[in-house]
């Protein structure tokens, strides 16, 4: 009789493996946060996936700039102080 691979190797959905460098990347870009933010969350909160979900969605609220700052014209982000926000060319 052969044996039942499902019983033998058991998949862990809901949990993370934070020592697997392509979980933790793939977990990362599908929330939206860093690899590094995401060895923070599983040091913090274990390796539930379902807890780090929502930590990571309350990691990314809390990181998201301001209203008022974004209304008032000013991007934030990855432009640098030597670039024009309206057409990506630098200053001349």
């Amino acid at each position: 009789m052969a044996a039942d691979a499902a019983k033998l190797y058991p998949r862990h959905r809901d949990r993370i493996s934070g020592s697997e460098d392509y979980v933790v990347r793939h977990f990362a870009r599908q929330n939206g946060i860093t690899p590094a933010q995401v060895h923070q969350l599983i040091r913090r909160y274990g390796s539930d996936r379902a807890k780090l979900v929502a930590a990571a969605k309350e990691l990314r609220a809390s990181l998201r700039p301001d209203k008022a700052m974004l209304a008032s014209g000013r991007r934030a982000g990855r432009f640098s102080a030597g670039v024009d926000g309206g057409s990506g060319l630098g200053r001349q």
